[in-house]
């Protein structure tokens, strides 16, 4: 597959290390904003446009912020695919995350590749389409 031209990506992850592996994995591919928090997500979405958003489900304290702010994401930009990153592990999680309209589950550590690849594939998808 041949390099595309960056996407715009909005990491949203509170974890530090986290949200510094899965930036560095992305930053050939992606342009990328990093939220911390349900606020400062929500901030960015209202003001730039988003290819993807890579959404951690537990924000600080609030262990389902993720959830929250998924509709208000999908409002402000229906045509973004959101990625749940969640250390919530098993298949009802992930049935569960698919069924609230993420597009992609993928559990803590993520398989910062398999990102990498998912927003690839999709983009060159799109572009070829």
């Amino acid at each position: 597959m041949q390099p595309l031209s960056p996407v715009n990506v909005l990491l949203v992850e509170d974890e530090y290390i986290n949200a510094w592996a899965l930036a560095n994995a992305l930053k050939l591919h992606c342009n990328i904003r990093h939220a911390a928090t349900k606020i400062e997500a929500l901030y960015w979405i209202q003001r730039e446009t988003f290819q993807f958003v890579l959404l951690d489900i537990n924000l600080g304290q609030n262990r389902e912020a993720g959830i929250e702010i998924l509709p208000e994401i999908k409002r402000i930009q229906p045509d973004c695919r959101v990625f749940a990153t969640t250390g919530y592990g098993t298949e009802s999680d992930e049935a569960r995350f698919l069924g609230m309209g993420f597009h992609a589950y993928h559990p803590k550590p993520v398989d910062e590749a398999r990102i990498v690849y998912e927003i690839q594939n999709y983009t060159y998808t799109r572009n070829v389409a």
